[in-house]
């Protein structure tokens, strides 16, 4: 069996009670192609990069899922396309990460390590460099124009000026 995740958007048409009833027909469709559901998460309402259909905002979910056949991924991933309900899905495939790997990694970000062959001690230092670096550099000052100050009377005579003018359109 090979683990996927699928993340799709629900656009912002449809209500947070609309969408979790969306996200369930989707599990179901899931689970009519026999894929074992495991990992859920329901985002909320985000904004989206870019709009999509004159949709700028949607309802994002998360669902790693197992499943056997490529065939039915593949039809999972045609019905999701044609579901006028989806605005966005993508399906990846991911590895799954078991209990013990999750409890490794949140011990190493306790003791703030990398995983070992991740970063050498070359590029630690290059790091740390620019880092001096970026400290030294005093920030850019900015110099504000002066404003030049225009009474009301000033004002009038220039609007009045402009209005008087006959080539105004």
């Amino acid at each position: 069996m090979k683990n996927y995740e699928l993340l799709y958007i629900i656009p912002n048409q449809y209500t947070e009670d609309e969408a979790k009833k969306i996200q369930d027909k989707i599990d179901s469709l899931l689970k009519k192609n026999e894929a074992i559901i495991g990992f859920q998460e329901f985002l909320g309402k985000k904004k989206l990069a870019y709009p999509i259909n004159k949709i700028a905002h949607g309802y994002y979910v998360v669902t790693e899922f197992e499943l056997e056949d490529g065939t039915k991924l593949a039809s999972v991933n045609n019905e999701l396309r044609l579901d006028k309900e989806i605005l966005r899905a993508q399906i990846i495939e991911k590895h799954k990460i078991t209990p013990a790997e999750i409890a490794k990694q949140k011990k190493q970000r306790e003791e703030g390590q990398m995983e070992e062959g991740t970063e050498r001690e070359h590029d630690r230092d290059n790091r740390d460099r620019n880092r001096e670096r970026r400290e030294e550099k005093p920030a850019p000052k900015v110099e504000k124009p002066e404003s030049k100050k225009i009474s009301i009377e000033n004002l009038d005579e220039k609007l009045n000026e402009i209005l008087s003018d006959d080539s105004v359109v």
